[in-house]
C-alpha cells in the first residue's frame, strides 16, 4: 500500500497522470500544498498543457493558483469522499492566486471523469495515517 502524499505516492500519482487523455486548450499550473501530513508539508505542481499533466514535486514554480488542503480533507478528496467544488465553497480547501484557473478553466480536468477515476484507482492502493 502507498501512504498518501509520501514520495512514493507522489511518484505513482505522477505516473498515472501521464495516461490522461489530451484536451486541447486546457492549460495552467496549479500547486497543491497539503499541511499536517505524516511527512510534514507536502507540495507539488500539476502542470497542465493541452490536458496532459506533469507532476513536479517541491514548492518552487510559477503557478497560476495554489490549492491549500489539510491532510484529512486532501485524503477525503482523493478517496472521492469530498467533492473539490464543495471543498472550495465550504472552505475545506483554499485557493490562492488566480482561483479561476483551478475552479473554472481547469474544471474539465480536475472535475472530470478521467481525473476522478485516476484518483479512485490511486486511492484503492493507498492508506492514510491518523495524525
Amino acid at each position: 500500500m502507498l501512504s498518501y502524499f509520501s514520495e512514493e505516492w507522489c511518484q505513482e500519482f505522477g505516473a498515472l497522470l501521464g495516461g490522461l487523455p489530451r484536451q486541447v486548450g486546457l492549460s495552467g499550473i496549479v500547486r497543491f500544498s497539503i499541511s499536517k501530513t505524516p511527512y510534514g508539508k507536502v507540495q507539488f505542481c500539476l502542470i497542465v498543457s493541452d490536458g496532459q499533466i506533469d507532476l513536479v514535486p517541491g514548492k518552487d514554480g510559477d503557478e497560476h493558483a495554489t490549492v491549500v488542503w489539510n491532510y484529512l480533507d486532501a485524503v477525503a478528496w482523493c478517496k472521492g469522499e469530498l467533492d473539490r467544488d464543495v471543498a472550495f465553497m465550504t472552505g475545506r480547501c483554499k485557493v490562492e492566486g488566480d482561483y479561476a484557473t483551478y475552479v473554472f478553466i481547469l474544471q474539465p480536468i480536475f472535475g472530470g471523469e478521467h481525473f476522478t477515476a485516476l484518483l479512485a484507482e490511486l486511492a484503492a492502493r493507498s492508506t492514510s495515517s491518523v495524525i
